[in-house]
């Protein structure tokens, strides 16, 4: 009878070409959507505080799940400042300083360029549908949507940051609209909501993304995406260090 009330929610996402039949292909429909097998993106974050307001406008590009670049292309300030991940291997390099800085894996969790978002969230260096067990808890309401909820828990060889995130999935296209990330002693420490749907080279994807830490929450991180290319065809050093530093 389970199965049966879980096909009902599921028809929507199979007319649009997922075979949602259990929490795992949730998760592997909708990481095929938004991060397909090659991005290249334009977006705009900003970040704001109760003190001030930063904008950053990033270009991020990345092929499959081994392989990131971001390039931040204004304001001039920071303008040029690259962050390069090779699998486990990461770099940063500041063209002012003329200074190219390697980033341990312990870093991951760092905050990237004093955002609430982590050096692990710009280089999709995990990934939710390979790195996590997954499965389906009571369904949620949230903002008068009542969304499939699902849990993430770390699998023991995976090298994650988050032990367990919380999935708000929409019954509408099977793609998350809410994220919750959990530390190890199981404390909830920071929300990522998705909104505004759009479709771009046929992937459909929330394009505003907003990012709020649990123990301040007077701040937050909101990243807008302004286009996305899924069928880039990168030179064959796009991603390595030569192109990180123009060397």
């Amino acid at each position: 009878m389970f199965k049966n009330i879980l096909r009902k929610d599921f028809v929507l996402c199979v007319a649009l070409g997922a075979n949602v039949n259990n929490a795992d292909e949730w998760l592997k429909y909708a990481e095929k959507e938004m991060r397909g097998d090659r991005s290249s993106a334009e977006m705009v974050m900003t970040i704001q505080t109760p003190n001030w307001t930063r904008t950053l406008e990033i270009e991020s590009d990345v092929e499959g799940k081994k392989q990131a670049l971001s390039t931040i292309k204004a304001p001039a300030k920071e303008k040029g400042i690259r962050t390069l991940r090779i699998e486990n291997n990461m770099w940063n390099y500041f063209p002012k300083l003329k200074r190219k800085v390697a980033v341990s894996s312990s870093m991951l969790l760092a905050s990237w360029m004093g955002s609430d978002f982590t050096n692990d969230d710009i280089l999709k260096a995990s990934s939710m549908a390979e790195d996590y067990s997954h499965k389906f808890t009571k369904d949620e309401q949230v903002g008068g949507e009542t969304y499939k909820v699902i849990e993430n828990i770390a699998k023991t060889n995976s090298k994650v940051m988050w032990p367990k995130i919380l999935t708000y999935a929409s019954k509408k296209d099977c793609l998350p609209r809410i994220y919750r990330y959990y530390d190890k002693e199981g404390k909830l420490r920071r929300t990522l909501t998705f909104s505004d749907i759009k479709t771009f080279d046929g992937h459909k994807i929330p394009t505003h993304w907003e990012m709020i830490p649990e123990d301040d929450k007077s701040k937050k991180t909101v990243i807008d995406y302004k286009s996305i290319k899924f069928n880039t065809r990168f030179k064959p050093n796009h991603f390595s260090q030569k192109n990180l530093t123009g060397k």
